[in-house]
Formats: C-alpha cells, structure tokens, sequence
C-alpha cells in the first residue's frame, strides 16, 4: 500500500481514546496470533448524554468512554 492510499485516520487523527482502544486491541489480535488461539469481544453502548462505552474482554475488561464529538466519522 501507498502513503497515497492511507487514509488520514491511519496517521492518528483519532482522540486519545479511540488510539488507546485501537491500539489495544492491535496488540491483543497480534498476541493472540503468536499464541495460536485467543477469544476476545468487543461491545459498545450508549451512555448518558450519547457517550459511547467501549468494552474489550480478553481475559479482562477494558473500557473506553469516548464522548460523541469523539466519535470518528
């Protein structure tokens, strides 16, 4: 692929927890590779005043609150 064809989300135009999230669920798929099995899931709901929780379970939960003019377009 092309620096043309990267969009410019790619280069970190996201909010902090939106890149928090990504990158953490980059690292668990690429453990979870290595590994040879894994079992993840990834739920989002809306919160009061339209927040967005992010939930990644691997093992653990991890949450992202990612507030609406957060939330990538």
């Amino acid at each position: 692929m092309t620096e043309a064809n990267i969009s410019p989300k790619a280069h970190g135009v996201y909010s902090e927890p939106v890149r928090s999230a990504l990158e953490l669920i980059e690292s668990l798929l690429v453990e979870g590779i290595k590994h040879g099995h894994f079992d993840y899931s990834i739920t989002c709901e809306t919160g009061i005043g339209g927040r967005r929780l992010l939930i990644v379970k691997a093992g653990k939960s991890h949450k992202f609150t990612i507030m609406v003019p957060e939330v990538p377009e």
